[in-house]
């Protein structure tokens, strides 16, 4: 199993627990009224590949990400400066 830890593989994981519940409920809950199985199994087929990808995700591309957050905060940042700076000068 490739290894997947780290910060934004938990977060991006825990992001994608909800789609994760969400599809495991729906495909335990029509295999376990249909008789195709146990609603655990189905549960767990299609909640698992979900969150494993997030967390294979995160794990990839946690430089892009880190960047991309640190960006924007900096541009959020410098934004505000510059409109703060104008009110000054407007006044």
């Amino acid at each position: 199993m490739e290894q997947t830890s780290g910060f934004w593989a938990d977060a991006l994981g825990v992001a994608a627990s909800p789609v994760a519940i969400a599809a495991g409920v729906v495909k335990g809950s029509y295999d376990a009224a249909t008789g195709s199985g146990a609603f655990d199994d189905g549960f767990h087929a299609a909640a698992d590949p979900i969150v494993a990808s997030a967390r294979k995700f995160g794990t990839e591309h946690r430089d892009t990400i880190t960047k991309g957050m640190l960006s924007g905060a900096a541009a959020t940042l410098g934004a505000r400066i510059i409109s703060e700076g104008f009110k000054i000068i407007r006044r």
